[in-house]
């Protein structure tokens, strides 16, 4: 999946929460992703009915989904089948002038994203208070700083608030934002045109002349020997510099097992600090925030709803509320009561989430592979039964994060928490690798959503 791909898919994922599924089927998802010019994605249709449509009656939720999927662009080009071929030509012509992956490419940090929007509670003001002093010192006594929490709990806001921070108050420091995905894919370019020395010199300085380096999802660091060998040597080429390292995860460094030992003792030799689901009185402090961020007329009572509704995922809670606002534009009204907030949110994919359990994933995965339910819970291990227990325990780990790994291992067997976070970590390198266990595991997906 190219890049022009990988954002596009990002954009549909968070469309498909804000627009009904028949327009999200008719508009949206038969449009195919071009090219990015002038930080502005082209797309491309062969049907001037969907490019009228969507200009005429969907610009907002279009918007949102942008914003909401960190999509480093500006926004999005609708063309006709007719237009296409100026516009590969011309970036054709670009590609031959490129000497590096695009991918190289600095990410500019979400203007949105900063400390003063960032509402802080028990649950994250020891990450929040780590994070500012980073930004005021970068380099200095917290370093390297670990921040670890939950998908959806503000991890890459209080990166990009560190990065709109340092750059705000000393804008000639070098700081480069990245993810674990991302710095293997450079890596891997790189490898494949060996043949190319410059290549591989351009990579090393690119990461070893920075004053701060910024890994989101280390989770998802590769478990080649090159890419943790490289990080390995970069880390401490940065570190024995004094330069600012900052890593986050959706786990602690002790559940990165798959990652070789001398990298996870230098994660953990800074400061490690975590971020919990919100309390609801956070919950409520974020929705306001948001809502006047945003302009969305909604009233205490809707928020409180909300606030009620999901507790774990600050990012689900953001897309609820701006689901409700998009209904309420069309509508031309307030968002002013629960009755209408159950309205807009009816088709959502929020509040499907909301219904999906340990037992829905494991009943689910038993009907993809034909089996039942006391087969993957029993003690067996035969062939047949491990794959479909890993991908569930794996898709409850995803789905249902807020669920402690014993508690996951209890329910399948009375298996303790290191068997699944083998059997998380497995799943997640196949699906990683093989494009076939990606399928299955979209097609199980699916099937709890549409359940």
């Amino acid at each position: 999946m190219n890049q022009c791909e990988k954002i596009w898919s990002d954009i549909l994922d968070k469309l498909s929460g804000l627009v009904s599924v028949a327009c999200y089927e008719i508009y949206f998802s038969k449009l195919k992703p071009v090219v990015i010019k002038d930080d502005t994605l082209i797309l491309m249709t062969e049907l001037t009915s969907v490019k009228n449509g969507i200009a005429k009656n969907f610009t907002a939720p279009l918007n949102m989904a942008i914003r909401e999927s960190m999509a480093q662009i500006d926004g999005v080009k609708i063309i006709l089948k007719s237009e296409l071929s100026s516009y590969v030509e011309e970036e054709e012509k670009k590609e031959e002038k490129e000497e590096f992956h695009p991918s190289i490419k600095q990410i500019v940090f979400q203007k949105n994203y900063t400390f003063d929007n960032f509402v802080i509670g028990d649950s994250n003001k020891y990450a929040a208070a780590a994070a500012r002093a980073v930004a005021e010192a970068p380099g200095k006594n917290l370093n390297p700083l670990f921040i670890y929490g939950m998908p959806g709990l503000g991890k890459t806001h209080i990166l990009h608030a560190i990065g709109n921070e340092i750059l705000r108050n000393n804008p000639s420091l070098k700081v480069y934002y990245t993810t674990a995905e991302n710095f293997t894919n450079d890596l891997i370019y790189s490898i494949r045109n060996s043949n190319n020395n410059e290549l591989m010199k351009q990579f090393r300085e690119k990461y070893r002349n920075l004053d701060v380096l910024m890994m989101d999802d280390v989770q998802f660091l590769a478990k080649t020997n090159s890419a943790q060998e490289n990080l390995f040597h970069i880390f401490n080429d940065l570190y024995t510099a004094e330069k600012q390292i900052i890593l986050s995860s959706d786990r602690p460094v002790k559940e990165l097992t798959y990652i070789e030992d001398r990298l996870t003792s230098r994660f953990a030799s800074g400061v490690v600090a975590d971020i919990q689901p919100p309390s609801f009185e956070t919950r409520v402090a974020i929705l306001q925030k948001k809502a006047y961020h945003y302009k969305i007329d909604v009233s205490q009572e809707v928020i409180n709803y909300l606030a009620e509704k999901e507790k774990y995922n600050v990012r689900l809670l953001e897309g609820m509320l701006k689901t409700i606002g998009y209904f309420a534009s069309l509508n031309n009204r307030a968002a002013d009561s629960v009755e209408f907030a159950k309205e807009a949110l009816r088709d959502s994919s929020s509040g499907q989430e909301s219904a999906i359990t340990m037992q829905k994933i494991a009943e689910t995965t038993c009907e993809y592979f034909n089996i039942k339910v006391a087969d993957i819970c029993g003690k067996k291990k035969t062939k047949e039964l491990v794959e479909p227990r890993q991908m569930a325990m794996y898709l409850v780990t995803v789905l249902l994060p807020e669920i402690p790994l014993a508690s996951i291992g209890q329910f399948f067997g009375g298996r303790d928490h290191t068997t699944v976070i083998h059997a998380r970590d497995k799943m997640q390198s196949q699906i990683g690798e093989n494009e076939n266990y990606k399928k299955k595991a979209e097609d199980i997906k699916n099937l709890i959503y549409n359940k």
